[in-house]
Parts: structure tokens; C-alpha cells; sequence
């Protein structure tokens, strides 16, 4: 990385902790849950750029973050996945992502969200065929959950959020809710 690109890093980085205030060293869910609307202009801004037939809907694109990361923009998983939507950096090579770039929030949510909308698109709008491909990579269309491994339990985490953040945009708030 140049030391223009890390500056460009480190400025996102801090602008996104500053929208989020605490969320980005949330510790704990309720934490999370307090913060998660911090990236809800970024993440409306991707999903209009990824477009297609089937975009995500902005209540699964927070409950992915929100198993992936907790909405830590710096979250690293112990298989190497990065940021907020917690990109391998191969797949975020493939988007089109340098490696470098994958703490910065604007740039994972958009790399995430592209690739939530071609799995979708894959799937033909199967929410939970496209969880299981964004866990565990599948090769068949309309992908079972597998019995074992962490993908059954990945896929039931985020859909339980997926739940959450649509009956809370279901509520009245002094913003409108829709999330």
C-alpha cells in the first residue's frame, strides 16, 4: 500500500468511526444493535449501484453485517475474511477490491452488497440459497443448508437478524425506519 492509499484508508476509516460513534468497537449485540444504523446511507448507496432483479434488501445487508462483524469495520476472522461484510480477500479481488482496501467501510459494504446481489441473481431471489453461498461458497443452484459445519447455524443467525431489522422499519421512528 502507498502512503496515499493508507492515508485514504485511515480517513475512511475515521469518518465511519465517527458515524458510528461506539459501533465500530461495539462489544457486545446490544451495543451493535444500538449502532447499526451508522452505515444505512452506505449501504442504501450500494445496493442502488449493484442493482439487478433481485437487489438485497437493506434489513439482510445489516444482519449479514451484524453476524459477520458485530459492525466492527476492522473485524478480521480467523479464516482471514476482512471488514464489515467479513471478505476473503480472493473474493474481493474477483469485486475488484485490492486486499488493502477491505477495512475501508465504503468500499467493503459495496464489494458485499455486489456480491450478495449476483448470488441473489443466482438464486433467482432465494434468500437463504444465497446465505449459504455467501458462508460456505456452494456450487449447486438452490443450495441445501448443509447439516454440519457452521453453516447451518450462520444461516439461521442471519436470518433471525434478517427478522429483527425488517419488524424494526416496520415501526414508526422519528427517521421513518426502513431498514
Amino acid at each position: 500500500m502507498t502512503p496515499v492509499q493508507d492515508a485514504r484508508l485511515l480517513r475512511n476509516v475515521r469518518l465511519a468511526v465517527v458515524a458510528a460513534g461506539a459501533c465500530a468497537v461495539a462489544a457486545t449485540s446490544s451495543a451493535a444493535e444500538r449502532c447499526d444504523d451508522a452505515y444505512d446511507r452506505i449501504i442504501r448507496q450500494a445496493i442502488a449501484e449493484a442493482g439487478g432483479l433481485h437487489p438485497p434488501p437493506v434489513a439482510l445487508v445489516k444482519a449479514i453485517i451484524r453476524e459477520e462483524s458485530s459492525f466492527k469495520p476492522r473485524a478480521v476472522s480467523p479464516a482471514g475474511a476482512r471488514g464489515l461484510m467479513q471478505l476473503m480477500p480472493a473474493t474481493a479481488a474477483r469485486l475488484g477490491v485490492r486486499e488493502g482496501d477491505l477495512f475501508d467501510p465504503h468500499t467493503n459494504i459495496r464489494a458485499g452488497v455486489r456480491l450478495l446481489a449476483v448470488l441473489l441473481e443466482h438464486y433467482r431471489g432465494d434468500i437463504v440459497s444465497a446465505l449459504v453461498a455467501y458462508n460456505a461458497h456452494p456450487q449447486a443452484l438452490f443450495a441445501r443448508i448443509p447439516r454440519n459445519g457452521e453453516t447451518p447455524a450462520y444461516v439461521w443467525r442471519v436470518l433471525g437478524f434478517f427478522e429483527f431489522y425488517l419488524e424494526r422499519a416496520a415501526l414508526p421512528t422519528e427517521h421513518g425506519g426502513d431498514a
